[in-house]
């Protein structure tokens, strides 16, 4: 699970946007250290939209540390890392999202710290976490917006929980033979040169292709009516 951290927002309407997107992308857990803005005022609602549960169920703590308690994993974002961070590579988000996707399905949790919108976290921050992420910018102007880089950083994590997702209907070997005899029969009733040949290419395409039974069958019913139609069957 993932837990988004807001140090000192500055703006109730950085505060909404932020809730708007984790309900965009699927995130609930949004801690707020020492607002300077109210998540609950007008501001914050109004760019929250359809998100304004997010931040009713928001916590205000009152330091990072507490904030922090009880994750497994602290992520600090940085568009500069501090000195002291050096012997840490920064990942990018998409490197983030690769090494924590596990972390979707746990009971642990991650938290991810933001900074605020003027200075972003302090270096004795920085320290309090076990990883920095550095969105890669151009070097004339690279820092962001608070919520475009909570955007970026959810939108990677959202992405690898999406690729990662478990087929719950994979295919059946019994659709596969069905797909299978059926193409066998048309190859027998074409009187291919390279009947054998043609068929390995079919099963490839099918075994390839087919992610879920309910694709495979859609095939099996092409084919079955095609046979009819055509073979008379």
């Amino acid at each position: 699970m993932f837990r988004v951290v807001l140090v000192e927002p500055h703006y109730g309407g950085n505060i909404g946007s932020v809730a708007r997107l984790m309900q965009n992308f699927g995130f609930r857990e949004l801690y707020l250290v020492n607002p300077l803005a109210n998540p609950l005022g007008d501001e914050a609602m109004r760019w929250a939209v359809h998100a304004k549960h997010v931040l009713e169920s928001a916590r205000i703590v009152k330091s990072i540390e507490e904030a922090i308690d009880d994750c497994a994993v602290v992520a600090a974002t940085t568009a500069k890392p501090g000195p002291k961070m050096v012997r840490r590579t920064p990942l990018t988000p998409r490197e983030f999202a690769e090494k924590f996707s596990e972390y979707w399905n746990s009971d642990e949790r991650v938290a991810i710290l933001f900074g605020r919108e003027p200075s972003g976290l302090t270096n004795e921050e920085l320290e309090l976490a076990d990883i920095a992420v550095t969105i890669p910018t151009s070097q004339e102007y690279p820092a962001m917006n608070l919520s475009h880089s909570v955007g970026v950083i959810l939108y990677e994590l959202a992405m690898q929980k999406r690729m990662n997702r478990k087929v719950y209907d994979p295919p059946r070997e019994q659709s596969y033979e069905l797909a299978e005899r059926i193409f066998q029969h048309f190859i027998d009733t074409i009187g291919r040169q390279n009947p054998q040949e043609t068929m390995n290419a079919f099963k490839a395409i099918l075994r390839r292709g087919a992610k879920t039974d309910k694709e495979l069958r859609a095939v099996i019913g092409v084919l079955s009516e095609i046979e009819k139609r055509w073979l008379g069957r």
